[in-house]
């Protein structure tokens, strides 16, 4: 059984499911467009591997093990579809499919950094992030705040992109912000000017709209 097999089965099971309930092997193998006796045969993996609750006649449903797992695979889908839309200016159909493939193989990690630059789009699988964004950090002296409240010689590393407007994320980006990057304000003379702020190796102006939707982590 390959992963993408395995976790398109977990995505199925969680959308029949997802209003309560379970899912009948007869409805999970129309929903698959497969046979019953090959929905049968996988249940029997699943319920080995812990990620399902199954019983013969009465349906399936997710464990807690599998509703994580199924969630953790529909946010990274919802991750790449929207960068692939939103950055590379794909066709939303188009980019279905491909997001359809790539979310068995990329990486939590890279999911992460990509819903970074982003902006962090939330939606309702958001719970099982290995990486929670937008959480202030309460360990260390360590604090995740917008560079528009950053005062001047200040210096962290971005953090993520939080905006609605895919247009300013695309400047933004084009600019050198990107998760991880070493940011430092130069100066402001005050707080409706622009800023000017070292980006990594390179100095840009940014306006304060703009600014506000940087988020850095300073204090590292």
């Amino acid at each position: 059984m390959t992963t993408s097999n395995r976790e398109d089965y977990i995505i199925a099971i969680l959308k029949l499911t997802e209003n309560g309930g379970v899912a009948k092997t007869t409805e999970l193998a129309q929903f698959m467009k497969v046979s019953p006796a090959s929905v049968s045969e996988m249940l029997k993996i699943l319920s080995k591997d812990g990620l399902v609750e199954y019983a013969k006649y009465r349906g399936v449903k997710l464990t807690e093990k599998g509703l994580t797992e199924a969630r953790l695979t529909r946010k990274r889908h919802h991750v790449v579809e929207r960068f692939l839309i939103d950055v590379l200016d794909m066709d939303p159909s188009a980019a279905h499919e491909e997001a359809s493939r790539i979310e068995h193989s990329i990486s939590d990690e890279a999911t992460i950094n990509m819903c970074n630059m982003l902006g962090n789009p939330p939606d309702c699988d958001c719970q099982c992030c290995i990486s929670p964004c937008k959480a202030v950090s309460t360990t260390g002296v360590s604090i995740t705040m917008q560079l528009s409240d950053m005062r001047p010689g200040e210096k962290g590393k971005m953090s993520h992109l939080k905006s609605e407007d895919t247009l300013a994320v695309k400047k933004l980006l084009n600019m050198g912000f990107v998760p991880g990057r070493e940011i430092t304000l130069d100066s402001r003379d005050s707080e409706d000017s622009p800023s000017v702020v070292i980006v990594g190796t390179q100095t840009v102006v940014l306006e304060p709209e703009l600014c506000a939707m940087v988020y850095i982590v300073v204090g590292q």
